[in-house]
């Protein structure tokens, strides 16, 4: 009972908002109106401001610690950051989770590279000639975590020469970015638009033997202890699958522990690091799927789900980006009293839902979302005077950027040289099938 207690006392306190916004305050305190010395210095003070504002639960909060922020940036040298101290994997070889999707044409038509999480902006800030690769290429953002206050997000842009075409991970992102920097273009595209309907088959119902499916990895902004505390109430007799992989130092074991101070031990299976297939077998096997965050990015795991004929459930007041695709044809949306109660409804219902069908009709897949990303750029160069006569290759997502047709990725290769070569960054080549 008592390692019980611990868990929710955390989590309490991890996700009170009045409690989240006194921690805001304090670091508001602590560090607003400070007068840095060094760039440096000043950077730091923008990361323990940004900390600040990923804590606030309240608009006014949040522009207070956004107030205070710029007050701090002119005195931030954008050639003088000390990257390292903030991502210390900024140097490495590759640039992974990115993929060029359009090759440089010429001095009138740009190509398009598209980077995931803002944290590797802070590798293109090691480049050797960003603006170069400004001149030649046009940069596309899919953020990692809303809000998404971080230093790569307010820094980078000081650096960067030119706009970056940016998307969100909620859709409070719209505001968010254009508050750091004029420089951000807003997109309204999720990480979750980029899911490939082909990687998903559907099974009838009476295949369907798993009564609710839980993917996430085990850090603890997950909250598995929130789906072991609903399962006391559960009936047994529902099969349960969680699959995942450790995070942030916290394992399998880990979760069992956390399983075994709620008494349900043995009421799941889990499994870590699975296969492609297996997790395709998990996800249209499940009657529902769940997820329970609070607060994260846009949780690719949701529509993944739906794609895989599988209703998914969230939390109503959860700032998760793909809330906004969960609708009486794809899921339910959550309260968090009396959540067992509202799984075993769900498993029981979960027959009427259609959300393959309501996702595919509304145009969530990569090959839609890839088509609206193209005619936003198109019309973006046209509006800023540059030509348009070769289209983006088609984008999709699994688990990081990846080209549809593989026949793209020769058509590409060039360009990956053409930058390494030019602009010093080495681009992690995408898989492809």
């Amino acid at each position: 009972m008592l390692d019980r207690l611990k868990i929710q006392i955390e989590d309490f306190v991890r996700f009170n908002p009045t409690v989240r916004n006194l921690l805001a305050s304090y670091a508001l305190f602590k560090w607003g109106g400070k007068r840095p010395r060094t760039s440096a210095e000043a950077a730091h003070i923008v990361d323990k401001l940004c900390q600040a504002a990923r804590l606030a639960t309240s608009d006014s909060m949040m522009l207070r610690v956004e107030a205070e922020i710029a007050r701090v940036l002119p005195a931030v040298d954008p050639k003088d950051v000390p990257w390292g101290d903030f991502y210390p994997d900024y140097t490495d070889d590759l640039l992974y989770k990115a993929i060029v999707l359009k090759p440089y044409v010429s001095e009138r038509e740009k190509g398009v590279v598209f980077i995931s999480f803002d944290t590797r902006m802070a590798y293109l800030a090691n480049s050797t000639d960003l603006r170069q690769f400004e001149e030649r290429y046009t940069l596309v953002l899919a953020p990692q975590w809303s809000p998404p206050h971080s230093v790569a997000s307010y820094l980078f842009p000081l650096l960067y020469p030119g706009e970056i075409i940016c998307l969100i991970s909620n859709e409070r992102d719209l505001s968010h970015f254009p508050r750091m920097s004029d420089k951000y273009k807003m997109l309204p595209l999720y990480a979750s638009n980029w899911v490939d309907p082909r990687k998903y088959t559907p099974v009838s119902l009476a295949e369907k033997d798993i009564d609710i499916f839980m993917l996430a990895n085990f850090a603890k902004y997950k909250r598995h202890h929130a789906f072991f505390a609903a399962m006391r109430d559960l009936p047994c007799h529902l099969r349960i699958v969680l699959v995942g992989q450790q995070d942030s130092g916290r394992t399998r074991e880990t979760l069992l522990e956390e399983a075994a101070a709620f008494g349900v031990r043995d009421r799941f299976e889990i499994r870590e690091n699975v296969s492609e297939q297996e997790l395709h077998d998990t996800f249209v096997r499940a009657k529902t799927s769940l997820i329970l965050s609070r607060r994260e990015g846009s949780c690719v795991a949701v529509v993944e789900s739906m794609f895989a004929n599988t209703p998914v459930g969230v939390y109503e007041d959860a700032q998760v980006g793909s809330r906004a695709f969960v609708n009486e044809h794809t899921g339910r949306l959550l309260r968090r009293d009396g959540l067992a109660a509202q799984l075993v409804e769900f498993v029981e219902s979960s027959a009427k839902y259609e959300p393959r069908k309501w996702v595919m009709e509304n145009g969530v897949d990569c090959i839609a979302s890839s088509r609206t990303l193209n005619a936003a750029l198109k019309q973006n160069a046209l509006n800023n005077g540059f030509e348009w006569t070769e289209d983006i290759a088609t984008l999709r997502w699994r688990p990081d950027p990846r080209f549809y047709d593989p026949a793209e990725a020769e058509r590409l290769e060039p360009s990956y040289e053409d930058i390494e070569r030019r602009c010093g960054i080495k681009i992690a080549r995408s898989k492809v099938g």
